[in-house]
């Protein structure tokens, strides 16, 4: 199969899903804001964008035995539609979770409905063409806002992904062009070629972006700008809502959660009771903590970067014209996937200046941070909105209380108001980072092999015992890392509270 063929049927895909997915994402979006209570939101929330955080990898290497099954005995054609029809599934559901996630972390829309309104009763006394103009501003900046930018986001996700797709390939279906790209570059294409055949993908996913920079850099400021602005809780729950909702949510929960834990429990605890006695433990573990290590690195720094996007673009709209396409430049490689990505860089790593650093770890943590950024981005932004000034300036006054308890409890508050969250926001960055098979299979040095580049290999020729072990040492590593940073913390702060009491 060429390459324009594969390309071909991987932007029809992505553009009927993110078409598809946009309603559901509406209905989603639509019942989540008529919570009754910030925690059901919460709630609600998360369970809406939960198939996101799944790992792509575990997902793929779960469903390729269910391919497997489905098209045992049956024709090539049927064969080809059940397995395009099962991703094509687990991609609308993925696509869900991304829609409602940019839906409701995006400022709220401009325009009022109000606006709007009076636009209409102006409809008679102006042109047809200045009213047409008017009216589609004003929609754009109102209620298609939130769509357009997440359609660009879901279109995106669908045609950058890799993981599942090679994972449930049985005879080239499902067909996606980052796996064709990454066999043939696999099988020694040369980077050059693979160059040459990435520049038509890379203007399709600059085409896709294209709804979402217009949107986000010609909105007209307003309230919604403001950090501490939260949407309001309009509480008003029908039947038919809340049965739509459950009908939306509960394929990916379905997909994602319950037939994996069902369909290898048994696998699991039987690598459970074998981790112990399996003889490559001491390398597996030294895998994992490279990757981890790894992972830990390109989520600070991208946090850093982010944290200085979101000041520099977020916080001060009125920066220069080259300050903020210096930044949305530096976004823009991240944006256009890990596999477009890791080859540029790879090339980049090749040219005489920089070849001496080829075989080092800087390319990989470079790719990492940079492929990741755009994630930071949107997380770092999260948790500035979701920050209390007013709450964190009262800990601090209270800090210097003489009575001890009084200084014990506003340490707590204060480190679940700002430790613990970031912390959070970097174990949700970093899983991102750990789980990225396209940047550690191509920019990874040779002597470094982290575990998730072993997992996709070995992912490819069976289900056994040790690999599953493997996967779930691999999944629980950074949360156990993470664990043990919060209990750290923790105890530091609770220590220089205490110190500063007794001084």
């Amino acid at each position: 199969m060429t390459s324009n063929t594969t390309l071909l049927w991987s932007l029809i895909r992505c553009l009927t899903i993110a078409s598809i997915a946009v309603w559901p994402v509406a209905a989603v979006v639509s019942h989540i804001d008529a919570s009754t209570s910030v925690s059901s939101r919460r709630w609600r929330f998360l369970l809406a964008v939960f198939p996101f955080f799944v790992p792509e990898l575990l997902i793929g290497f779960n469903y390729r035995l269910t391919v497997t099954q489905l098209t045992s005995g049956a024709s090539p054609f049927i064969a080809a539609i059940c397995t395009e029809a099962l991703y094509g599934l687990l991609m609308l559901s993925r696509c869900l979770a991304v829609g409602v996630a940019i839906s409701l972390l995006l400022p709220r829309r401009s325009v009022t409905d109000e606006s709007l309104h009076s636009w209409l009763l102006l409809r008679d006394s102006m042109s047809a063409s200045a009213w047409r103009h008017g009216w589609l501003t004003l929609k754009v900046f109102g209620e298609w806002q939130a769509l357009l930018v997440g359609w660009s986001v879901m279109a995106l996700t669908t045609f950058q992904e890799f993981e599942m797709a090679a994972l449930m390939q049985i005879d080239q279906h499902p067909i996606a062009w980052s796996v064709w790209l990454f066999d043939a570059h696999a099988a020694r294409l040369p980077l050059w070629s693979s160059l040459q055949i990435m520049i038509v993908p890379l203007l399709c996913e600059l085409l896709m972006l294209c709804p979402a920079l217009c949107v986000l850099h010609l909105r007209p400021a307003s309230r919604a700008d403001d950090p501490s602005f939260d949407h309001a809780l309009h509480g008003r729950v029908s039947v038919w809502k809340s049965a739509t909702f459950s009908a939306l949510l509960t394929p990916g929960i379905v997909l994602f959660a319950l037939w994996p834990l069902i369909n290898n429990a048994l696998p699991i605890l039987r690598g459970i009771m074998l981790m112990g006695e399996n003889s490559t433990l001491g390398r597996s573990c030294v895998q994992i903590l490279t990757s981890t290590g790894f992972a830990i690195g390109a989520t600070v720094l991208s946090m850093g970067v982010a944290f200085r996007f979101c000041n520099s673009i977020m916080a001060t709209p009125a920066g220069t014209i080259l300050n903020r396409i210096f930044w949305w430049l530096l976004l823009l490689p991240g944006l256009l996937g890990s596999l477009v990505l890791s080859l540029s860089l790879l090339a980049m790593f090749q040219l005489p200046v920089l070849r001496q650093l080829y075989d080092t770890w800087l390319p990989m943590l470079l790719g990492q941070t940079l492929a990741v950024l755009p994630f930071a981005v949107v997380v770092v932004l999260l948790l500035m909105r979701l920050s209390d000034p007013t709450a964190l300036h009262s800990t601090r006054l209270l800090a210097v209380s003489a009575n001890p308890r009084v200084r014990r409890d506003m340490a707590t508050i204060r480190w679940r108001l700002t430790t613990v969250r970031w912390l959070l926001g970097g174990l949700v960055i970093s899983h991102r980072c750990f789980w990225d098979v396209t940047v550690a299979s191509i920019l990874r040095p040779v002597q470094v092999e982290p575990v998730i580049t072993r997992l996709y290999n070995e992912m490819h020729y069976g289900r056994t015992e040790a690999l599953m072990s493997l996967s779930l040492l691999a999944a629980l590593t950074p949360l156990v890392i993470a664990a043990a940073a919060m209990l750290l913390s923790r105890l530091v702060t609770t220590s220089s509270r205490s110190s500063k009491g007794r001084n």
